[in-house]
């Protein structure tokens, strides 16, 4: 991968799962784990610039859902 702004190679950190949907605050304690039914978490390809020190995310295996 290069960097987006100085072109740079990029170093991979691996994947990072990140969540989506499901609820939080008054509503999670609430419902409890009925709160996180439409909860869905998504590995995402993590990369920094080893020179501007920027991070990028990816879904490099396309397992997000089409928008």
């Amino acid at each position: 991968m290069q960097c987006s702004v100085c072109q740079t190679s990029m170093q991979s950190l691996g994947q990072i799962p990140i969540r989506t949907g499901g609820t939080s605050g008054g509503w999670h304690l609430l419902l409890g784990e009925f709160a996180d039914v439409t909860e869905g978490v998504f590995p995402l390809d993590v990369y920094r610039c080893s020179r501007c020190k920027r991070v990028e995310f990816f879904d490099l295996d396309e397992s997000l859902p089409a928008r």
